[in-house]
């Protein structure tokens, strides 16, 4: 027996449509249509999914870099817009198995972030292990009028270290055509420039590429069919099957009749009617689900929240939970940090052209603030009892209540500095006068 092929394209594709809860049970059929054919799913991959995300990137998380100058405009750069589209690129990445990122400069000047969609990329490699692009491909569709006539134009843009070039295809029939020269990749005034390196970033899930539906599909699809032929079970229940013996009537149909107009039938002789009703063993199943649900939250490294054990559990067994969870987006935490290091190049090249400083020398990394449920009181007495063996900053950024560390700090000193404007003393440190 030979098996179906099944490419990368349908993987992610239907990874996608898991994600939208548009799973493989909506070809579920039955050949009697008497018989109940219920689809029932559940958003479980979305679930694993976001929340993986929102452990990662929910909770702010800030920029660490020795330069205060350089400091103050990555936050700028990294704005609550910026923050979004991290997150959109890291639940592409887990959805998908890699997201895409490309920078460009806006109308305004201002650089600019896109993620795209994984079907409108197409990476060109220049080395094994797909460290380094020589370019890529975005090919995209655009719908227009025509009068009052819709037209699909296909467009194509081909990204390399001499430009860009454009192509369209506007019969929408698969035959694109140059309709510009290699232009630059982008330009301040007047003035066109290339980037140094290619403008297209990415966040890769695993070494593989592969969307987190590889490994709980088979699972989730279990799940929702036990799920769906149950509730057939369920619904047909009543629907009772009747035994006849010596039916004195004509057919079938008029036995069905004469029970709902009359509540009587006919027979013959010794004849009667047996009435067969099926039974499910509904605590069975429910068991079985249980296991299936189970499974596909440890198959997938994310924790189950409908766990009736999690809300009194101790912190040490909640930390054991969140183990494989923690693990895995400490793992894509450091993926994302390779990508904030590969948007560097483009960061630096637009702060110089744009007049702004020559931060190529400086450094800058990212600090994220997973979001595992701790015993806060814990964690406070800790970071009170370590207040003369670590540095302020240190202490705030672990501190549970504390969002922006900066932002704390300078809260501190601008409160310091109005105590002792005040009352000549130092709040935090007694009286007299604070150096």
């Amino acid at each position: 027996m030979k098996s179906k092929s099944f490419t990368r394209y349908d993987e992610v594709r239907k990874a996608g449509e898991y994600y939208q809860n548009r799973t493989d049970i909506q070809g579920k059929e039955t050949d009697i249509k008497t018989r109940s054919n219920t689809k029932i799913e559940h958003p479980i991959y979305r679930r694993v999914v976001d929340q993986k995300v929102r452990y990662l990137l929910s909770r702010q998380w800030s920029v660490d870099t020795t330069d205060a100058g350089y400091g103050e405009l990555l936050s700028d750069l990294f704005d609550s817009s910026f923050r979004r589209k991290i997150r959109r690129l890291g639940k592409h990445a887990i959805r998908d198995g890699i997201g895409w990122m490309q920078m460009y400069i806006d109308g305004s000047g201002k650089l600019t972030f896109m993620v795209l969609p994984w079907h409108e990329v197409i990476p060109l490699w220049n080395d094994s292990e797909r460290e380094e692009l020589d370019g890529f491909i975005r090919t995209y569709r655009q719908t227009i009028y025509v009068g009052e006539q819709k037209r699909e134009v296909g467009h194509a843009e081909h990204w390399s270290l001499q430009g860009v070039q454009h192509y369209e295809d506007k019969e929408g029939k698969g035959e694109y055509q140059a309709t510009t020269e290699t232009q630059a990749h982008f330009q301040v005034g007047e003035q066109g420039y290339n980037w140094t390196n290619i403008p297209l970033v990415w966040l890769r899930y695993n070494d593989e590429e592969l969307p987190l539906l590889r490994f709980v599909k088979e699972l989730i699809e279990d799940y929702n069919w036990q799920t769906s032929i149950t509730a057939d079970a369920l619904r047909d229940v009543a629907k009772f099957i009747y035994i006849l013996k010596n039916y004195g009537g004509a057919d079938l149909e008029e036995f069905v009749q004469g029970v709902r107009d009359s509540l009587a039938i006919k027979v013959n002789g010794d004849g009667g009617v047996e009435k067969l009703q099926p039974e499910v063993n509904v605590d069975g199943v429910m068991a079985f689900l249980e296991k299936q649900r189970r499974d596909v939250y440890d198959f997938a490294s994310a924790v189950d929240t409908k766990d009736p054990q999690l809300g009194t559990a101790s912190g040490k067994a909640i930390g054991f939970r969140y183990m494989d969870l923690d693990g895995d987006c400490t793992d894509l935490g450091a993926e994302l940090q390779a990508t904030f290091l590969r948007l560097k190049p483009f960061i630096d090249t637009w702060l110089e052209v744009s007049g702004q400083g020559n931060f190529e020398a400086q450094s800058y990394s990212i600090r994220f603030n997973m979001d595992l449920p701790v015993d806060e009181t814990e964690i406070i007495g800790n970071i009170g009892s370590s207040g003369t063996l670590l540095s302020k900053r240190t202490l705030l950024a672990n501190h549970p209540w504390v969002q922006d560390v900066d932002e704390e700090i300078e809260q501190f000193k601008q409160e310091r500095e109005e105590m002792r404007t005040e009352f000549g003393g130092d709040l935090f440190g007694g009286h007299g006068t604070v150096t």
